[in-house]
């Protein structure tokens, strides 16, 4: 088809966001409405081609089929709207999870502390309970020794 049509229509490259009235090529630049100079069946036919038609993108659609067009290109706007959304929300899960780390973090830090003055508390009571064995085992001995004492 390319070898029967003729570009006949400004060559402005747009690379500002197509307005929805717009047809894009896959270069996502607007794609400039043309018409068919050549003689033959399709002479005087509209279609839209890229602005780099015969050299790289290809893109070509009759004007009759461009609702098409159109509405595939909403979706894909649309989806792509959903999709900067869900990065927005990924970041901020990210950002979420960076501080949950952190306070986790700090947690395992406390809970260390607590653990280190716990076992300090313990050692503390266990002493203390081997101070109260050995206060009771003195004053059991002297009891004792005052017994044996005054039974001789």
């Amino acid at each position: 088809m390319a070898s029967h049509t003729s570009i006949s229509s400004s060559r402005t490259r747009s690379r500002a966001s197509p307005l929805p009235h717009q047809v894009v090529c896959y270069h996502n630049e607007v794609a400039p409405l043309r018409v068919v100079r050549y003689d033959g069946p399709t002479k005087g036919k509209h279609f839209y081609g890229c602005s780099y038609w015969l050299r790289t993108c290809g893109f070509f659609k009759w004007l009759d089929e461009v609702d098409d067009v159109r509405k595939l290109q909403q979706i894909v706007g649309e989806r792509d709207c959903q999709i900067a959304e869900l990065n927005a929300e990924k970041d901020e899960l990210k950002e979420k999870i960076i501080r949950f780390k952190a306070k986790k973090e700090k947690l395992v830090d406390e809970v260390e502390e607590m653990g280190i003055a716990t076992t300090e508390t313990m050692f503390e009571l266990k002493e203390n309970k081997k101070d109260k064995k050995l206060m009771l085992a003195l004053v059991f001995s002297w009891a004792f020794f005052t017994l044996v004492l005054f039974m001789k």
